[in-house]
């Protein structure tokens, strides 16, 4: 991975780092991708087929209520409507 390719992704998660620390990724994230290699390449998967599920093993699906609304509640440090209010954090 290129220094070009970790200031994108650092822009885009909003992180600052220095030219040092973008040296020292560059070569920290080519070592993870040559580890993946290693690992993908070394193991032995045969004939799985990942994306199968067995139907009868799942539960059946049926609504119900998990934890009492009160007891949830309770802690909050700010409540409204049955809803726990938070501080707005986008403009």
């Amino acid at each position: 991975m290129d220094i070009k390719e970790i200031e994108h992704l650092a822009e885009l998660s909003k992180l600052e780092f220095s030219q040092e620390e973008l040296q020292s990724f560059s070569k920290e994230f080519e070592q993870l991708v040559e580890f993946a290699d290693v690992v993908k390449n070394s193991s032995e998967t045969g004939d799985i087929n990942y994306t199968t599920v067995d139907m009868k093993d799942l539960r059946e699906d049926i609504p119900k209520q998990s934890m009492d609304v009160e007891k949830l509640l309770q802690n909050t440090p700010k409540v409204s409507n049955q809803s726990i209010v938070v501080p707005r954090i986008v403009e």
